[in-house]
């Protein structure tokens, strides 16, 4: 029988799963919508109204929504010129800790981003463009992406604590920004 936290952890992981392709999805359409006004504007003449608009917000959830996919698969940006330095045990520490303040972080946008898009709701707003479109949903974005990155940090700090505690720690670590640079030292030719 699984755990609260096992079925805690698997929801987490599959929300952030969707979430990561719906991003995905989001970056696609907002590349064919831009294209797609493009071609209708300049060769059909015809002006357009919600390309721009819809295209923005598809592209802010494929920010906020495609967050928490990103810190699950490890693959956020980060400096790690120092980090590749340290003792493996002290690495994983440090790691730890700057989850915990990414996750701090991320729960404060999240609580202080609720109350921002509920407002929006019970005021009804839209857009002041010729569109319109209901606030409401692009506000959705940047509270519902903060708390999944919140639960996602949450996730990764529990399991890297887990695997500090059983020893399971990776002794070299690869500079990720060096990973795919062949770096090869010249010699000057002699004359």
């Amino acid at each position: 029988m699984k755990t609260v936290l096992q079925i805690f952890v698997r929801i987490i992981d599959g929300l952030t799963l969707v979430t990561g392709w719906l991003a995905a999805l989001c970056l696609v359409a907002a590349a064919l919508i831009v294209t797609e006004a493009v071609i209708v504007r300049k060769l059909l003449g015809i002006s357009t109204i919600w390309q721009i608009e819809a295209s923005v917000y598809l592209l802010i959830f494929a920010v906020f929504g495609g967050a928490p996919f990103v810190q699950k698969n490890e693959h956020h940006l980060n400096v790690d010129l120092v980090i590749i330095h340290l003792s493996p045990r002290t690495r994983e520490i440090t790691l730890i800790v700057v989850s915990i303040a990414a996750c701090i972080l991320s729960a404060i946008l999240a609580w202080y981003a609720w109350p921002m898009w509920w407002e929006t709701v019970v005021n009804n707003e839209h857009s002041e463009s010729l569109w319109g479109p209901p606030l409401w949903i692009p506000y959705l974005f940047l509270p519902l992406g903060m708390t999944l990155l919140f639960l996602q940090y949450i996730v990764y700090i529990g399991r890297k604590i887990e695997r500090l505690r059983k020893g399971d720690i990776e002794e070299n670590v690869i500079p990720s920004e060096l990973a795919d640079v062949n770096i090869e030292k010249k010699t000057a030719p002699s004359d």
